[in-house]
């Protein structure tokens, strides 16, 4: 084999590894939304569902199904977010920019609300926590809402 084609075949190679590597690095990310302001737009839920994963607090197989897609939250006003989780564990402000923060055993959700007319509404929600498994996250998510709205 010559020099020049055992050069592009390591090219190709090492382009392969990198596209790989690259997609993997993207089924970790958990930030969902845009940062900036956005006009608000009515956001369809997705249908109610038990988590795909195994709950972080060992809920039963009883345990009532809820929505555990972050993206629900996207473009509700600051009123509709209390009404559904209730008080905040942080709330910081940044400019006419507000993190609501609520925590959970698990994972930690951020919303972010953007001015929006005379309130704020969600422009960019992240879901985190310890696992890179975005169905832990989204189970530990699950549980949070139920311990939030359900139990109390």
């Amino acid at each position: 084999m010559s020099l020049e084609m055992t050069r592009i075949s390591l090219a190709c190679t090492f382009a392969a590894l990198l596209t790989v590597t690259g997609c993997q690095a993207l089924d970790n990310l958990t930030s969902v939304g845009s940062p900036e302001p956005v006009e608000t737009a009515a956001a369809t839920p997705e249908p109610l569902r038990k988590p795909s994963g195994p709950s972080v607090a060992g809920s039963d197989a009883a345990a009532p199904p809820v929505n555990d897609d972050p993206m629900q939250f996207m473009g509700l006003q600051g009123v509709s977010v209390a009404a559904q989780l209730g008080k905040p564990d942080l709330v910081r402000r940044d400019g006419g920019v507000e993190v609501r923060q609520f925590r959970g055993k698990a994972c930690i959700l951020d919303l972010f609300l953007y001015p929006a007319g005379s309130d704020l509404a969600v422009k960019h929600v992240e879901l985190r926590g310890p696992s890179l498994d975005a169905d832990a996250r989204r189970a530990c998510l699950a549980e949070m809402i139920r311990e939030r709205t359900l139990a109390g």
